[in-house]
């Protein structure tokens, strides 16, 4: 192999590695892109096929031109040879409010639909996908959007709000025509161009402003008082009542009702002061009318002084009427309030007030009332006669009563009484009995007692003396036996004193120790016994009173 063959395998390899890298190297400094957050790159083919007439944006990627699609956030590679690229700001639809999109690419509208005047893009809503020009009908809700500012231009819109005391009334400003011969004149089927039948619920609609609106209606009750009322009595006097009435708008009738008194797109309910009750179609054009009407009727049936006075408040007979006040009230609810519920206005309840005074009725009033008074005057007295009657009635049973009382209570202390009595003479007389049954059981054990110890000192006392008496015959048979009780006394203190006095004088002999020898030896006292008091006396009596020898002295 030649030397260039073998310098072409090793370039080659060389070049390529080469030309990688430099390509790594080149997308990465220069064609790298870095989108940031809350960012789209609108990107521009340098290169490809010439765009179609009319269009402004490339229907794909094969085309020269801006693309319909857009980059997200994040890292893309654009080589800047074949592309181009711009960033632009997301689209921050905030809440309680839509965007309505303008496509400004695309295929262009029909004329048969131009020439009906439907401008409307009903393709649907693909911000990456091909559509019709114009307005589109769906709109964007709130949210975060990649809108191609070339294909799309946008109008931020405020939300409608049906709050919960409402209903909203839809107005279809694009669809397809209503036929003439509709049995409502006022309201069109669902879906055709016009007030549409069906109402709006309450909640947060997004509507596209180019094609419908949808207007708020209240439905909640209000109260509204009518000073302005006026009719003739049936004597002639004008009574001018004061009539409060409680309504609403049905919620079903809502989009009639709205065609019928709407002014300028807009149906006025307020009704807090009379200017506003005088611009309120509704009080103006249905309420007021029929209820002027209905209380001229009916209010003129009925003389002045039934209303500026009270027949509950006269006698038993006149008090069984019902006022005519209430009357007219439930005439009007009758007779009104069907032909409100017809047009849409519901009523929940009428009243007719206290009548205002005027000079006439001030004086008929004066003159009823002094007729009333002396009327409850002489009603008062006789009901105070009455009531002396009932409470003298009432103190003669409440006496009969308490004397009865203290009777039954006297009978019944009584009866306790002699109940006490019999429980304490009972319980006392058993008392006594189990005291005295057992006074007797101590007596008897008291007596038994006192025999054993008589019986025991008894024994006791001849056991005394019969050691006694053998005691002392004993000692007697023990003098006997000497010459005298002396002789018997002193044995006795000498038989204890010998012993000592022979150790103490065992070994002296002299004249001092001689003295005591007559007292070491007791036996002399007993040497002059007679032979009968030896012969009564015990051989044991003997052996221990037989005297004890004396010691040998020395020299006897």
């Amino acid at each position: 192999m030649s030397s260039r063959t073998r310098f072409c395998l090793v370039a080659a390899p060389v070049c390529a590695l080469f030309l990688i890298v430099g390509w790594l190297v080149f997308m990465w400094t220069v064609a790298r892109v870095e989108v940031e957050p809350d960012t789209f790159l609108v990107v521009t083919h340098r290169w490809g096929q010439a765009l179609p007439d009319g269009e402004i944006v490339a229907p794909d990627a094969s085309y020269q031109g801006i693309q319909r699609k857009v980059l997200p956030e994040g890292r893309h590679f654009l080589n800047p040879l074949f592309y181009s690229f711009e960033p632009h700001p997301i689209l921050k639809v905030p809440e309680k409010f839509c965007a309505v999109l303008i496509r400004k690419a695309g295929s262009e509208l029909s004329p048969e639909r131009r020439t009906r005047g439907d401008y409307l893009a009903r393709s649907p809503l693909d911000l990456d996908e091909p559509g019709e020009r114009g307005i589109v009908e769906q709109v964007l809700g709130p949210g975060k959007y990649r809108l191609n500012p070339h294909v799309y231009d946008y109008e931020i819109v405020p939300a409608v709000e049906i709050e919960s005391q409402q209903v909203g009334v839809k107005v279809l400003m694009w669809g397809k025509e209503p036929p003439k011969d509709r049995a409502n004149p006022y309201v069109v089927a669902d879906g055709e161009r016009g007030v549409q039948k069906s109402f709006v619920p309450s909640g947060t609609h997004y509507v596209n402003p180019y094609l419908a609106r949808i207007v708020p209606v209240d439905v909640r009750a209000h109260t509204v008082v009518f000073d302005d009322i006026e009719f003739p009595s049936k004597d002639g006097f004008t009574i001018e009542p004061r009539v409060q009435v409680r309504y609403k708008v049905a919620a079903e009738k809502a989009p009639e009702l709205f065609v019928m008194l709407c002014e300028q797109g807009v149906l006025h309910q307020q009704d807090d002061t009379p200017e506003d009750q005088h611009k309120n179609p509704i009080l103006q054009k249905i309420i007021l009318p029929l209820m002027r009407g209905y209380v001229r009727i009916e209010g003129s049936k009925h003389d002045a002084r039934e209303y500026i006075s009270n027949p509950k408040d006269q006698s038993d007979k006149d008090a069984k009427r019902i006022n005519p006040r209430e009357r007219l009230q439930v005439e009007l609810m009758a007779k009104v309030r069907p032909e409100w519920e017809k047009v849409g206005v519901i009523i929940d309840y009428i009243a007719v007030g206290q009548t205002r005074m005027n000079p006439l009725l001030e004086e008929l009033g004066s003159q009823i009332r002094e007729r009333e008074q002396a009327r409850i005057a002489r009603k008062t007295n006789e009901q105070k006669v009455t009531q002396l009657d009932q409470e003298k009635e009432l103190k003669s049973t409440e006496a009969l009563a308490n004397q009865r009382k203290m009777v039954i209570d006297a009978n019944t202390k009584l009866e306790q009484a002699k109940t006490l009595a019999q429980r304490r003479t009972g319980n006392e007389k058993a008392k006594l009995e189990a005291e005295l049954e057992s006074a007797k059981a101590r007596l008897d054990g008291s007596k038994q007692r006192a025999l054993a110890i008589l019986t025991a000192g008894k024994a006791e006392a001849n056991i005394i003396n019969a050691e006694n008496t053998a005691t002392v015959a004993e000692m007697k048979t023990a003098i006997e036996g000497f010459e005298s009780p002396g002789h018997f006394a002193k044995y006795h203190v000498l038989r204890k004193l010998s012993p000592v006095l022979s150790e103490i004088f065992a070994s002296d002999t002299s004249d001092f120790a001689r003295l005591f020898s007559t007292y070491m030896s007791p036996g002399e006292l007993t040497s002059r016994k007679t032979p009968a008091a030896q012969s009564k006396t015990s051989p044991k009596q003997a052996s221990e009173e037989s005297p004890r020898k004396a010691p040998p002295t020395n020299g006897n």
